[in-house]
């Protein structure tokens, strides 16, 4: 069972809260119906996204077995057979589209379209420099327009522009982490890597992190569902929270960096405190 539960990757389920975000942002958030609904839908986005890590994992098993963190994955070390994947991984997929489709039609067709952008990064996308992290970041925005078109709401375009660029943001981040962790047998695991340089990748997460707050900023300012400011006051958790990562990226020889967004407690709790803040300032202020 605990092989299995490494296997789908619950932990990685966290990245499909942005299905949220027009929930929220939509005043729709203390409305049963569109919280049902937008939580059916993460659970989709959740069965979904295991069926496609395990696909990688297929994919990706005997590169797997010469990474320092990723040889510990059920397929590489022989836990969980290539077969037995197979069938899981069809299992989950079925159910995963079948799901889309019976809540919304086009929700469903963005299911299919996160499926195959994935599929492209999978066996296309991720061996190019740059292009490997956009195509993430495309799946984030899917992810949003998932929420969107569930609910069949409006949706400030600035959101997901941020939503676009914090995915940037968090995959150069990935990108650094893994050229540092690596070392010299990164070009083993990930071809992409070589083409990648840790001051270029500095240079391009400071820009990114600039853009991020910019954009949050307008927001805030410009666009923001409130009409007037009271968003002001989640400007400084949210610098914060980029800062950090920043701050963060600067470690070494740390084999959990794949997944300090999530383990590292200031990052949890400033997260935590911004999603409070933010629903008392849109719902009970």
């Amino acid at each position: 069972m605990n092989s299995l539960l490494k296997l789908i990757r619950i932990r990685q389920w966290y990245k499909n809260v942005i299905i949220f975000l027009p929930l929220v942002f939509s005043f729709q958030f203390l409305i049963s119906d569109s919280l049902i609904q937008t939580i059916f839908g993460f659970l989709v986005l959740c069965i979904v996204s295991s069926a496609i890590y395990i696909l990688n994992d297929i994919k990706d098993v005997n590169a797997d077995r010469n990474h320092p963190e990723k040889r510990n994955r059920p397929l590489a070390r022989g836990d969980i057979s290539i077969v037995n994947a197979k069938k899981i991984f069809i299992s989950l997929i079925i159910i995963g589209v079948v799901s889309g489709f019976f809540l919304n039609w086009q929700f469903g067709i963005v299911i299919l379209i996160l499926i195959l952008n994935t599929t492209i990064y999978s066996v296309w996308s991720k061996n190019f420099v740059y292009v490997d992290v956009f195509a993430i970041g495309l799946n984030f925005i899917l992810r949003a327009i998932a929420g969107i078109v569930l609910l069949s709401t409006e949706f400030s375009p600035w959101v997901i522009i941020g939503v676009f660029l914090v995915a940037l943001f968090l995959g150069f981040l990935k990108r650094k982490n893994e050229l540092m962790t690596m070392e010299e047998g990164y070009s083993n695991h990930r071809n992409v890597l070589k083409s990648y340089t840790i001051d270029s990748l500095n240079k391009i997460l400071i820009t990114t992190a600039i853009l991020v707050i910019i954009i949050y900023g307008m927001y805030v300012f410009v666009d923001n569902p409130t009409n007037d400011f009271r968003l002001v006051f989640t400007i400084p958790i949210f610098v914060f929270i980029v800062t950090r990562q920043l701050m963060l990226s600067k470690k070494k020889n740390n084999l959990k960096k794949f997944y300090e967004v999530i383990n590292d407690v200031p990052t949890i709790l400033g997260i935590i405190l911004y999603t409070v803040f933010t629903l008392a300032l849109f719902y009970f202020i």
